[in-house]
């Protein structure tokens, strides 16, 4: 007879903390979703209604959430939050230069940062009644299928950019490049003109030109311009004008580091 044991059994997650809940209820809101019930709330959390109805009671306590009429919305005090980013100062010192090219180009322009593998929209700026393609700050896509992404990804760190790439590359369209040498090549011709393109890659119906923001060498964040797809030729002038913002926006950023505030912006002198 062969004697065995129990079956293995595999280890249980951990149960969510009060924490990781609360964000859950956070999580719930969007630029589409800025007022909500305590209904809503509890289906875009997927919590119980007891425990959000609990929740909400201490957020609106600590004013991370406000009631407004019938629901609820995400405090006002936590504006102090995000104004702590280093990253906002960056956007507010982008934003002439934004304006500048959005009525310059007459398209979407974006901001936006690099964390990890993914591209965070921090800014943008939309052309009234043009209903193209655009990502809400906040909204997050993957770098490599972007044109703000490979503007980043080909100015930081090379070990960082393989870490940020050591995943397959997903395509997003039919466009999106996902072979990694064909990938790598791009990257090196980022680096030499300073301006990354996205034809379709993200969206079918979009073409990104993008420019990095770089501080000490190493970008920061990035620039991009919106168009069509369909577009035969990107033309220079739109290149050198997303470029030309995207290093203005540098230039005023040094006064940053200027002021006692390197270690907003890590990097090689």
């Amino acid at each position: 007879m062969t004697l065995t044991g129990p079956p293995e059994q595999k280890p249980l997650a951990p149960p969510a903390s009060i924490l990781s809940k609360a964000f859950d209820v956070l999580g719930a809101f969007g630029p589409d979703r800025r007022v909500l019930t305590l209904t809503e709330i509890a289906r875009g959390s997927d919590l119980p209604k007891s425990t959000v109805h609990r929740l909400i009671v201490r957020l609106c306590a600590l004013g991370v959430l406000e009631p407004h009429g019938p629901g609820f919305r995400v405090g006002l005090p936590m504006r102090r939050l995000g104004s702590a980013m280093p990253i906002e100062s960056l956007r507010q010192s982008a934003l002439p230069h934004l304006g500048s090219l959005h009525h310059w180009a007459h398209r979407h322009v974006h901001l936006a940062a690099l964390r990890g593998s993914r591209v965070v929209f921090v800014e943008r700026m939309m052309v009234p009644g043009n209903d193209f393609p655009s990502a809400d700050p906040g909204t997050d896509l993957p770098a490599h299928a972007t044109a703000l992404g490979k503007a980043l990804l080909a100015h930081i760190p090379e070990e960082e950019a393989r870490a940020a790439l050591r995943a397959p590359l997903v395509p997003l369209t039919a466009r999106t490049v996902v072979d990694p040498d064909a990938f790598a090549a791009e990257l090196r011709g980022v680096r030499k003109d300073q301006v990354a393109l996205a034809r379709g890659e993200s969206h079918p119906q979009v073409t990104c030109v993008a420019a990095p923001v770089l501080i000490r060498g190493r970008a920061v964040a990035a620039v991009s311009v919106s168009t069509s797809a369909h577009d035969a030729q990107v033309s220079r002038a739109l290149r050198d004008a997303v470029r030309m913002t995207a290093v203005r926006i540098s230039r005023d950023n040094q006064k940053v580091l200027a002021d006692g505030h390197e270690l907003w912006f890590p990097g090689p002198v």
